[in-house]
């Protein structure tokens, strides 16, 4: 479920000059879950982003949590090279957090806590040395949507407990937005209580990328994916704004 609800704040996340703001409401059944608001800068030769996120309604009964997660870097073309990542917060009344960096591409854990959170399949340590953090993975997607209308793009993610393929592909596109699918499938670090078979599946992800101003940013409107536990979830945007400097 964490996972899941980072791939719906990350996805708001565009290419464009100064910062911006955009507040997002996840619901299932039609019932707001979770509430999200992402301040980005992808601007100039580094980029930074922050996501805040809370359950909302009787998530707080079954998956209550607050999260911020943090992702600072520098362009290398259109692809993003991250400099730290961080994460904090709370889920079920237990702490979390993460603090990777990055030197010469290979993610340094600095902080992590619970430092052990379930029993998980080993991670290759040679795995690692070139994977990146969620923010950054998608933050290239989107710098890649903005230039070229496009969206087909794979990567590695690690993000201190799990590694996971990410591969998105170009749709086309329908009405006003580009549909793009993207595909997440965990390939290290899966929980050992899960079924080999279920986490083997990959996690499909439907994006529709809008432009909400017409000299702003063209970012995600809707995101749709099914679960097996909580059926199908919906993200949808609620505001884009610039953030006025103070």
């Amino acid at each position: 479920m964490p996972l899941i609800l980072a791939l719906f704040l990350i996805l708001a996340i565009p290419a464009v000059a100064a910062p911006w703001r955009a507040e997002y409401t996840v619901t299932m059944a039609g019932v707001t879950m979770m509430e999200a608001q992402v301040t980005f800068d992808l601007d100039g030769p580094g980029y930074w982003v922050e996501s805040r996120s809370r359950s909302r309604g009787v998530a707080n009964i079954f998956a209550s949590g607050a999260y911020v997660t943090r992702a600072t870097g520098a362009w290398q073309g259109n692809a993003a090279v991250p400099r730290r990542y961080s994460l904090e917060g709370q889920a079920r009344g237990a702490a979390r957090r993460i603090v990777i960096d990055y030197e010469n591409a290979v993610p340094r854990i600095r902080v992590l806590e619970p430092l052990e959170d379930m029993p998980r399949t080993p991670i290759p340590e040679e795995a690692i040395p070139g994977t990146v953090d969620s923010l950054s993975a998608l933050a290239t997607l989107v710098r890649q949507v903005s230039r070229t209308a496009r969206c087909d793009a794979s990567t590695r993610m690690f993000d201190a407990r799990r590694l996971t393929l990410f591969a998105a592909r170009t749709v086309g596109q329908e009405g006003e937005g580009l549909r793009c699918e993207l595909e997440s499938r965990h390939i290290a670090g899966i929980p050992r209580q899960r079924d080999a078979g279920q986490a083997a599946q990959p996690q499909i992800i439907h994006t529709w990328f809008v432009r909400p101003h017409e000299n702003g940013p063209a970012i995600p409107g809707r995101i749709e994916l099914a679960t097996r536990w909580w059926g199908r979830i919906e993200a949808h945007l609620v505001r884009l704004e610039p953030v006025r400097a103070n």
